[in-house]
């Protein structure tokens, strides 16, 4: 009986994909995503007091030619200890703004965010990461920092972070012989160093380079392969002279190595407690939100860093995850710094998981089937169509964001100070009781001014002065005397929303107290009042707001009532004059239309 022959599995091919890559639909994501940048980086300054002081300092310097280290802005804390660390920064808005106003100052910003967008694409490229994969992340990254794109000088910390990691990639996967890559890294801390104290978490982020590599020169056989080989003695020496080169340079900047011990104050001050981005990202207060969810979902998904990080058995970017996540739950604000440095890692773990599945699928999906390539460039036309108009922030994400160039005048009080420009309240008076989100705007809209606090949060001392006087805490009339303050400026931009602000605030005193302090000045979300003396009074005899105002409206209606049959001929010059100024006002369209039929009648 012949022996029966044993067969062969039959081997059955792989599915191919139906398929094929058309680069057109790369380059078209390619090219939405960059113009979706581009607006999604064009929006007005809102309520961002930081962007004007920082151009104040940055024109001290640039006309004294010194960077101060004492504070140069304020009446009650003018000598105080204050390092402008971020001097750099204000030098280059100064220069911008100088060159092309708001408008320089807004396109600087949306080139450092189209850089760093780009440096994360070549990054992933040359790791072999689809186009598709690449703009998901991307795109999800942009909304996840959407609260830090304001002009302030920590966007170039992130395009620090970003410069960073592209250089630490170059070297270690694709050119270890190209050594020279690593000498721009001392000069890049040196930049750095003068211009954001972001340096220091790019310290941070060095460091976690150098002491991987470090494990994987001391322990080559359990963690170095063919394909990521441990450094040579040479070059693990030359690593740690670099990065003890950029430490170093970090001391060379105006104040030296006091520089960091003056910031290291800073993020103990008690005042830091009430302001919303130095809270954790777990406080009830941002849940739900979509950015927090964002932030969560590059968190966690951090994990799958780690399972990277183990199956190809490189340490650097599972020990970057677990590091800068701890450094993440610290504040809000370190949230994106976290999503930045994570991004690029978080995109090559998720494409070489998907790789490494059985059915080719999932990476097809990924790779060359177009349709999610279309979705992904229908999506982001729809967004650089609703940007301009603001449907996106306003409607779609509920958030309050305005497109544009330039100041947002719904929120800043732009016509307040145009009024105080006009009548030259600043120079005439010289002790303002100020809003604490104005004092910026103050000095840098009145060079020369000064202000009474400004959102540098010089120390806590001062803020909890400011609060007990705004807040109208005990003995906060005892405080307006020992000041001696001229005159107030007030900021309210929820107002309309929430009017309850006027009574439990400073703004109900001066106006119970109307014949010490007069509005001269008002609107929808802002006040000015004149203390009562000499040198304002043609101002005050012009101005005064002596019976239509909000306060009144809102508290005291009976005055108006009583005015409108006494004296009507001054309520309604009164009104007649706001609905000139804010012929758009709601509150004085709301006065208008409450009283106007009894003026009328008289």
């Amino acid at each position: 009986m012949a022996k029966k022959q044993k067969r062969s599995p039959v081997k059955i091919p792989e599915k191919q994909p139906v398929f094929k890559d058309n680069p057109l639909y790369n380059y078209g994501m390619m090219l939405l995503f960059a113009v979706f940048i581009m607006m999604f980086t064009t929006f007005k300054i809102s309520g961002d007091d930081d962007v004007f002081w920082h151009l104040a300092t940055g024109k001290y310097i640039a006309e004294t030619h010194h960077v101060p280290s004492e504070d140069i802005f304020g009446f009650v804390t003018q000598g105080q200890q204050w390092m402008p660390f971020e001097w750099g920064w204000d030098l280059i808005t100064y220069g911008l703004y100088s060159a092309g106003g708001y408008t320089a100052i807004s396109i600087f910003r949306t080139i450092v965010f189209l850089l760093i967008f780009f440096i994360f694409f070549r990054i992933m490229r040359k790791f072999g990461v689809s186009y598709t994969m690449i703009f998901l992340i991307l795109l999800l990254t942009a909304f996840g920092i959407i609260d830090r794109l304001t002009p302030r000088p920590h966007i170039m910390s992130l395009l620090f972070f970003a410069v960073l990691i592209y250089l630490l990639t170059e070297y270690k996967y694709f050119n270890r012989k190209n050594v020279r890559i690593l000498y721009f890294i001392p000069f890049l801390f040196l930049l750095w160093a003068n211009i954001h104290m972001g340096v220091l978490a790019g310290a941070l982020l060095l460091l976690v380079f150098f002491i991987s590599e470090l494990i994987l020169f001391l322990k080559p056989d359990k963690f170095s392969t063919k394909e990521i080989p441990a450094l040579t003695k040479k070059e693990i020496s030359l690593l740690g002279i670099i990065s003890a080169v950029s430490i170093l340079v970090m001391l060379v900047n105006p104040n030296g190595i006091a520089t960091y011990f003056y910031a290291y104050d800073h993020t103990k001050m008690k005042l830091l407690e009430t302001i919303n981005e130095w809270r954790s990202p777990f406080d009830s207060m941002f849940s739900g939100g979509f950015v927090t969810n964002i932030y969560k979902f590059f968190l966690f998904g951090g994990l799958f860093v780690l399972y990277y990080s183990y199956r190809k058995k490189d340490i650097f970017p599972g020990l970057l995850y677990i590091v800068f996540a701890v450094y993440s739950v610290r504040a809000v604000r370190f949230t994106v710094d976290y999503i930045i440095i994570i991004t690029v890692f978080l995109a090559i773990a998720l494409y070489f998981i998907i790789c490494g599945f059985k059915s080719s699928g999932i990476k097809n999906l990924l790779s060359v089937n177009p349709l999610p390539k279309v979705l992904l460039e229908l999506i982001l036309i729809f967004m650089i169509f609703n940007i301009p108009n603001d449907k996106l922030y306003l409607e779609t994400l509920k958030y309050y964001r305005v497109s544009g160039f330039g100041i947002n005048s719904d929120f800043m009080p732009v016509q307040m100070f145009d009024f105080m420009r006009e009548n030259k309240i600043p120079e005439t008076g010289q002790r303002p009781l100020n809003h604490f989100g104005s004092g910026g705007y103050l000095v840098w809209s009145f060079p020369g001014a000064k202000n009474f606090i400004d959102s540098r949060n010089l120390n806590d001392e001062i803020f909890n002065e400011y609060n007990t006087l705004i807040g109208k805490g005990p003995g906060f009339e005892k405080k307006l005397k020992d000041y001696d303050f001229d005159y107030s400026i007030y900021l309210a931009p929820d107002l309309v929303r929430v009017p309850k602000e006027m009574e439990n605030s400073i703004i109900s005193y001066f106006s119970k107290n109307s014949d010490e302090w007069k509005l001269v000045f008002w609107d929808d979300k802002s006040f000015l009042f004149l203390k009562n003396e000499p040198k304002f009074k043609e101002i005050i005899d012009k101005y005064e707001y002596k019976y239509v105002t909000p306060y009144n409206f809102m508290y005291r209606k009976n005055i108006i009532d009583d005015a409108v049959r006494t004296d009507p001929g001054r309520v309604k010059s009164e009104i007649d004059r706001k609905l000139k100024e804010e012929q758009n006002g709601l509150i004085i369209n709301t006065i208008n239309n409450t009283f106007s039929k009894n003026l009328n009648s008289n």
